[in-house]
């Protein structure tokens, strides 16, 4: 079988597709044959000028129709620059896009042709081929050649009239020529040959009304998957692992999220934290922590507390929450603590500005303050319903605290005093202006106590429903720290 061998010398295809503005980073994947045979047409005027069109003609015959691709592993990326817009003002620069394919320097990319040459055909396109420097933009440096492949190759990329191969699902659309005998058949003036159709140029287009040259034949291809932008997570040396349990940031922004706002903010920042995650293990959504998704693998809710705790602070009680805690049970992986490092910034709806978030301690324990006496900075709320036959509603209340602090291994309180709204912040708010739920959740009903122990407990902590996005969380009471 006949074929053609490419590489890029440079590892980089800079190609910008058919119909598509050079600015919008995008970039052609497969290289296609209506562009290599725009370039061998080019490398024919100006190389071999004293070739005919009846020479050239049957090499055409030989890249029409919709070859095979055996494609390497290749990953898209883009640079972006600042370039002189010619105006007199020098500081007028206009950001530029250059998007490209990057692939491996000794990497081939084979092109199976279903034509069968004619005469001396094959040599003329070998000789040609031979002449090409480069493929698309000129930086785009291409080594290629006529090649004998043999009939078993396992093509990875084809069009989709030949039947999809199992696992198939990446598509694209790649511009091919069209064979000479569909030509033909177009409504089109005598005096356009099947040449002079590929050989079109825009302003040719723009004259005679067209969208696309006409002797351009769109395919649909179907790719294997992970050929193209499938990141392996990086293979990190082994070396020294700290034994963290616990992240610690502070934010600053002009405007700070109130503490009324402490579920929605935690929910944002588990969120981007799942979205690191997933970029530092190579995109692959099926790798994300499932201590800061608090799901198994089956989707379902983690059930031992072994999932991260996003807890809002607000320490200097001017209710508007300025620092973060993420804590877990056991030690953060190498994964984990790279994601809490990139963790940088948050967004704020309603046109707020960014909550920035400076990473200050990275440590093994997550308790930092002790205290006999805790009170609630966030709602407690339950997700039990209340029933007759369990007392009063205050005596309840008071058993699921009791319930939910050995949940969490903390000693029984001596006494629990239910309060109505906060009493640290610089005002007080009432537990029922929180929000109560998660987003598209119904709220819960908010409740407040002061707990009172026997001997110092370790905190911050927090208890009940949403626990682990900042709803019922105590904070040492001020003067009993």
């Amino acid at each position: 079988m006949l074929g053609i061998e490419l590489s890029f010398p440079a590892g980089r295809y800079h190609a910008n597709p058919w119909g598509r503005n050079v600015n919008e980073g995008e970039v052609e994947w497969p290289p296609s044959p209506y562009r290599l045979i725009r370039a061998l047409i080019d490398v024919w005027k100006r190389r071999r000028p004293d070739w005919s069109i009846g020479r050239f003609q049957p090499i055409l015959h030989i890249l029409s129709g919709t070859p095979c691709y055996r494609l390497p592993e290749a990953a898209t990326a883009h640079i972006r620059t600042f370039q002189s817009s010619n105006k007199k003002d020098p500081a007028a620069k206009q950001l530029i896009f250059d998007a490209f394919v990057a692939v491996k320097k000794t990497d081939r990319i084979l092109l199976g042709l279903k034509n069968d040459p004619d005469g001396s055909a094959a040599e003329d396109l070998d000789d040609l081929l031979s002449e090409l420097n480069f493929l698309g933009r000129s930086e785009s440096w291409v080594k290629s050649k006529l090649v004998e492949l043999p009939d078993d190759i396992d093509w990875n990329c084809r069009p989709v009239e030949n039947g999809a191969a199992a696992g198939v699902t990446d598509q694209s659309q790649v511009a091919c020529l069209m064979p000479e005998t569909a030509f033909k058949d177009l409504p089109l003036p005598d005096t356009c040959s099947w040449l002079d159709a590929v050989c079109t140029n825009t302003r040719d287009l723009l004259s005679k009304g067209w969208n696309q040259p006409p002797a351009i034949q769109w395919s649909t291809y179907e790719m294997k998957p992970g050929l193209l932008n499938h990141f392996k997570p990086k293979q990190r040396r082994s070396g020294y692992q700290p034994v963290a349990r616990c992240a610690r940031y502070a934010l600053s922004s002009p405007v700070l999220p109130h503490v009324k706002e402490t579920i929605s903010f935690a929910e944002r920042i588990r969120k981007h934290v799942m979205g690191i995650h997933r970029n530092v293990q190579g995109g692959d959504p099926g790798l994300i922590s499932r201590r800061f998704s608090g799901k198994d693998d089956s989707a379902a809710p983690l059930q031992d507390h072994g999932h991260a705790f996003f807890l809002p602070l607000d320490e200097d009680n001017d209710n508007r929450i300025d620092h973060l805690l993420i804590k877990v049970k056991n030690p953060f992986e190498e994964s984990e603590l790279l994601a809490l490092d990139r963790l940088r910034s948050v967004w704020q709806s309603g046109g707020k500005p960014d909550v920035e978030l400076i990473l200050t301690e990275i440590s093994e324990s997550a308790d930092f303050t002790r205290a006999k006496t805790w009170v609630s900075a966030t709602p407690f709320v339950t997700a039990r319903h209340y029933r007759k036959g369990r007392g009063s509603y205050e005596q309840w209340l008071t058993n699921e605290i009791m319930r939910e602090c050995e949940f969490h291994n903390l000693p029984q309180p001596v006494n629990v005093n239910w309060i109505q709204w906060t009493l640290t912040g610089s005002h007080p708010v009432r537990w029922m202006q929180f929000m109560r739920g998660k987003k598209g959740e119904r709220p819960f009903r908010g409740h407040g106590c002061i707990l009172n122990f026997d001997t110092p407990v370790a905190g911050p902590f927090a208890l009940g429903a949403r626990c682990h996005f900042g709803l019922g969380m105590f904070q040492p009471m001020p003067d009993a720290v």
